[in-house]
């Protein structure tokens, strides 16, 4: 419910340069992809020319940020959808410029937004109202300009504003809140605003983008001073709040990331070592749980991520795997069981608009979360994102990841999707039954089979690789026949000429047969959770 848009790289090019502009501008996308791709993620290829298209003047930034779902003038209208799930937990922002609207230089109190406070505090009192408690974030994204103008996260100033930023949400509202998320996805953040230059705040120069990937690079020292400011903000909170059970953490993504190739290894481990334990690690200790979003599988090829013909993907590219969040669960819990503290999914969803895709995905993941919990890793809860479509940055209002769909030329009428009442009803029964595991899944196998075809909004250029960036119109992708249900997904090996050929060479000799899982199961009773959207 809390998403914005993007910005360019700077560089300039000399007119009598004896290297065309064109050329230039190749060589330094494939330099940049290239150390990006150590990050495990991949630019736009027309990153250069983004500025025009996606940061908008202020006043109309202004009028989207209300529009998207009207949460801060209409709360109620989001709040019904929710409680009429059934969910216990209802997962909201607070957005940082509304509060500091200017650099509160010296200290100065006289730039605090205090109407907006006390509206923040009405609006979580209307959660409860419903009778939901509150999971509150206080980073999710939302760097205020002023703090971009001077580098932001790269600058240990911005930790003492942030603490007084946490400081005046938290003497508003810490009675009021169980749930505490200090920071959504650091490391996505600072790899698209000070890695790529694709999220507003950053604007990279080309030395910082070369040697973002190094230690002493700016990914790094902005997730430093991140780590410093979440776990002040930690001890102020458990300072202050009067409530014994407050809880809090960061919420971290995750994505199953896998080579393509043989030669794409290197880049899945360094990716992975940057990204899956560095910033939990450094923060181990000011932990009461550990969130993760995960939305599914990358394939890394190349400079960029794969996009594999006979994998199904969400129309934003997110590879569609239910078992990597129980891989990763695993892995997870392995690395940190020592600490006692559970995990909750603090996002899992799909943007999925025609909805044959989403209803599986739900019952799937689910599915994959209770199976982690059978293998004893602590799960405390579940939220789904989101109730309603909404503003996803860069991708604007294209991809579709709610529950219910909304109308935007009739006055944002909400209008709830099969996924929703399905949703409720799992919600409510604490159970997923094989009737409804089987309706989801052949309703989408029959679309496959017709061979329907639904928005998808990435380029894909020749090589089969996706650009980063969204597309203002989507172009229609087939659904899929795989059979990628939890528990049902096979690997198909590393793809390069010589993994296939030795496939090939050796797959007679193989004594090994294929293990198809028993698919007549009894209903599925589900440990008791806290779910939620």
């Amino acid at each position: 419910m809390w998403k914005t848009g993007s910005m360019m790289l700077g560089f300039s090019l000399q007119k009598k340069s004896p290297v065309t502009n064109q050329s230039l501008r190749k060589a330094l996308d494939q330099w940049i992809q290239y150390w990006l791709q150590l990050l495990g993620m991949v630019v736009l290829s027309k990153l250069f020319h983004l500025k025009e298209k996606l940061v908008r003047p202020s006043k109309e930034r202004s009028r989207l940020r209300e529009e998207r779902l009207r949460f801060w003038s209409d709360p109620d209208t989001e709040l019904k959808l929710a409680k009429d799930t059934g969910v216990q937990v209802f997962r909201m922002g607070i957005d940082w410029t509304r509060v500091m609207p200017e650099e509160p230089v010296s200290g100065s109190k006289a730039t605090v937004n205090f109407a907006a406070l006390e509206r923040y505090k009405w609006i979580i009192r209307r959660v409860q109202s419903y009778g939901m408690k509150v999971m509150l974030t206080l980073f999710h994204h939302s760097l205020p300009p002023w703090a971009a103008e001077y580098g932001g996260w790269k600058l240990e100033k911005t930790v003492d504003y942030f603490l007084e930023f946490t400081r005046l949400v938290v003497d508003t509202v810490s009675d009021l809140v169980d749930y505490w998320v200090t920071f959504n996805e650091p490391h996505v953040f600072c790899m698209l605003t000070y890695c790529a230059g694709a999220w507003p705040g950053g604007n990279p120069d080309m030395l910082e983008v070369a040697t973002s990937a190094l230690p002493t690079g700016v990914f790094n020292q902005a997730m430093h001073w991140i780590a410093i400011a979440h776990s002040e903000a930690y001890n102020y909170i458990h300072a202050k709040s009067t409530l014994p059970s407050t809880l809090i953490g960061v919420a971290h993504h995750v994505s199953f990331m896998r080579p393509y190739g043989l030669f794409d290894i290197a880049a899945v481990s360094v990716a992975n070592s940057l990204t899956l334990f560095p910033f939990l690690d450094s923060i181990s200790d000011k932990m009461d749980y550990i969130g993760i979003n995960y939305y599914g599988q990358e394939v890394v090829s190349g400079a960029g991520l794969k996009l594999v013909e006979t994998d199904e993907y969400s129309e934003s590219g997110r590879g569609v795997y239910p078992d990597g969040l129980y891989r990763v669960l695993l892995h997870f819990h392995e690395r940190y069981e020592h600490l006692g503290v559970p995990f909750i999914i603090t996002e899992n969803g799909v943007s999925d608009e025609t909805d044959l895709i989403r209803r599986p995905y739900l019952l799937e993941h689910l599915l994959a979360t209770y199976a982690a919990m059978i293998m004893g890793v602590p799960v405390l809860g579940y939220l789904f994102w989101t109730i309603s479509d909404n503003w996803e940055w860069a991708d604007g209002y294209g991809p579709k990841f709610g529950l219910v769909a909304v109308d935007r030329s009739n006055n944002l009428a909400r209008l709830p999707r099969p996924s929703y009442h399905l949703f409720s009803k799992v919600v409510t029964s604490g159970k997923i039954t094989r009737l409804d595991r089987a309706c989801a899944w052949h309703e989408l196998l029959r679309a496959a089979k017709d061979k329907k075809t639904r928005p998808f909004y990435r380029a894909v250029n020749k090589n089969g690789l996706m650009y980063a960036g969204g597309l203002d119109k989507p172009i229609m992708r087939p659904y899929i026949e795989r059979d990628w249900r939890f528990g049902h997904y096979e690997m198909e090996g590393l793809q390069d000429p010589l993994s296939r050929f030795s496939r090939t060479i050796l797959r007679p000799l193989s004594l090994r047969k294929k293990a198809y899982p028993q698919t007549d199961i009894e209903d599925l009773v589900l440990e008791q959770l806290e779910l939620s959207v």
